[in-house]
């Protein structure tokens, strides 16, 4: 178990410093995966006719692959003073609990 304060000073972008952030965890789904370098790439090769070189191999099975035993924890942060909000990804972690802290 990961216990993370729900109040954390960290660097705003927006305001340019370091300031004191309110955190909760966000659900999951929220990372874009769809976005990668990777995904753009394979989708660029699979257009058209011909060998698609190392997209013409059958993915590799879900027997073959070790399954991950936990998940990334996505965290919203958003500033006390400017009110921006974004997300950070922490590590992976079975179970997350956000404590008060004070």
């Amino acid at each position: 178990m990961v216990k993370i304060p729900a109040k954390m000073r960290t660097y705003c972008k927006k305001c340019n410093k370091h300031t004191t952030q309110t955190v909760r965890q966000e659900k999951g789904g929220r990372r874009g995966s769809g976005l990668v370098k990777g995904t753009r790439r394979a989708k660029r090769h699979k257009r058209g006719s011909g060998n698609k070189g190392k997209y013409s191999k059958k993915a590799v099975s879900q027997l073959k692959m070790a399954s991950k035993t936990s998940a990334k924890v996505d965290l919203r942060l958003t500033c006390d003073e400017c009110k921006a909000t974004w997300v950070r990804t922490y590590a992976r972690a079975r179970s997350v609990e956000i404590v008060k802290t004070g």
